[in-house]
């Protein structure tokens, strides 16, 4: 893949910012043979090679592509990496850090070998049963850490232009002087 550059709109109302646009490089990769896995070859912005070569396999397990796009296809983790440098506080980059190390620990636990080294039917069975148990108790690192990453790959995810074109960070346009009888046409259209 070619290093080329995209712009990115991400709302994260639910996440403490307005609205912030951020530049992220695409990464290069390369589709590893024996496991199927999506090997980055150059670090991100934050994230190492190996970092996103993890990540981006995670957030394409949780959103693969379909007859609509995947998490990889939007370039989900490249803005991920992206905002921890522009949007991220240091206890969210932490949290991340330590997430790709969680995960290694668990394929290390479970299978006997790295995570980037598991065949996609083990690298599936891990994550889905990582997701069970991050929702069955809440209370662990682990179970908060990947919890956060999910929710911050499905908000990248669906407020990216190629999994909805049609998404507005604010619906409408600005309507600075109007008399009170549009006022109340536009709330009976329910536009407020």
């Amino acid at each position: 893949m070619k290093d080329l550059k995209i712009t990115r709109r991400v709302f994260l109302g639910g996440l403490g910012a307005s609205a912030i646009v951020v530049t992220a490089p695409v990464l290069a990769s390369v589709v590893n043979a024996d496991t199927g896995i999506q090997q980055v070859t150059k670090a991100g912005q934050f994230f190492t090679a190996n970092e996103l070569t993890v990540l981006v396999d995670v957030a394409e397990i949780m959103i693969p592509r379909t007859d609509t796009p995947g998490a990889t296809d939007v370039h989900v983790m490249p803005v991920l990496d992206a905002m921890m440098l522009t949007w991220a506080g240091d206890s969210t980059k932490s949290q991340f850090k330590a997430l790709v190390q969680q995960i290694e620990q668990l394929a290390k636990n479970s299978f006997e070998q790295e995570y980037i080294q598991l065949d996609q039917a083990s690298r599936n069975l891990l994550i889905s049963e990582l997701d069970k148990r991050a929702f069955a108790n809440t209370k662990t690192d682990l179970s908060e850490n990947y919890r956060e990453f999910k929710e911050l790959v499905f908000h990248i995810y669906y407020t990216s232009e190629e999994a909805n074109p049609d998404y507005k960070v604010i619906p409408g346009g600005y309507r600075g002087d109007i008399t009170k009888l549009e006022l109340i046409e536009i709330n009976k259209r329910g536009y407020l």
